[in-house]
């Protein structure tokens, strides 16, 4: 029988050092690939909205190292006021969030607008501006456009009956303040939505 081979100290050392190495980075790159639950909106949410359970979910995702910018899911967001517009399919950034009480309800309103004076491409979710426009007729002096509100959120549209040239019935999320602006604009002339990309 040949004899046991021997190893030094420093090369069992070594090994030690080498297997403990690969073991933490295995452990490290499970832990970063990790997926845990977190919060989604399943909708366009508007901001000053007050978060209802039928617009968000949870979804399993692996966030890494920016997991604590986004709601888990053990922190339910129902009940709380979005800050700023939400589109359907993000992850809740917890810095969009606010507690009721904290910032501004919005409220909602229907308008009807003619179906020429409002983009096909406008669906729930889109930024509107909506501007007052007043006709000139029989030589009237002309009255220029006046913007009465930028980037509103548009909350639904009907446009039933606009295929014969009808009206759209528009609902928009905004503040108090706006509100009274726009139904006091919609007393003369008429309302023309132009869709915001911003």
């Amino acid at each position: 029988m040949s004899p046991k081979k021997q190893y030094s100290p420093r090369f069992v050392i070594s090994l030690a050092l080498f297997i403990s190495a690969l073991v933490a980075s295995f452990l490290m790159s499970f832990a970063a690939n990790q997926s845990e639950k977190y919060w989604v909106a399943v909708k366009s949410i508007a901001a000053g909205s007050e978060i209802q359970s039928s617009d968000v979910k949870f979804i399993e995702v692996a966030l890494g190292a920016v997991s604590d910018r986004y709601l888990p899911g053990e922190n339910n967001p129902v009940g709380a006021i979005s800050r700023r517009s939400i589109t359907s399919g993000e992850l809740l950034h917890i810095s969009a969030l606010s507690n009721p009480g904290e910032s501004e309800l919005n409220e909602q309103i229907s308008i009807s607008i003619r179906s020429v004076d409002i983009p096909m491409q406008v669906v729930p979710g889109s930024l509107v501006n909506i501007y007052q426009v007043h006709d000139s007729k029989n030589g009237e002096e002309l009255i220029e456009p006046f913007e009465v509100l930028s980037n509103v959120f548009v909350t639904s549209i009907d446009r039933k009956g606009s295929n014969f040239g009808g009206e759209v019935a528009l609902t928009v999320s905004s503040t108090h303040r706006d509100i009274e602006r726009l139904l006091s604009a919609s007393t003369s002339g008429r309302l023309v939505a132009v869709h915001s990309y911003e």
